[in-house]
């Protein structure tokens, strides 16, 4: 995914700072869904894009 955005342009786009841009992609904390939609529309993909793939048991 690329948006173009530096954690820093990211951060202002979402209201908040950089260092949590940062803990969010270290996924040292978690993100609540309202942030988590504003990072999407922030980002223009769908949410669903944020999250992890579902690994099937092999």
């Amino acid at each position: 995914m690329e948006a173009n955005l530096t954690q820093e342009g990211l951060a202002e786009r979402i209201g908040s700072s950089r260092s949590t841009v940062v803990r969010i992609e270290l996924g040292i904390t978690s993100t609540p869904l309202d942030r988590l939609l504003h990072i999407a529309r922030a980002l223009g993909v769908p949410p669903a894009q944020l999250l992890p793939d579902d690994q099937a048991p092999e």
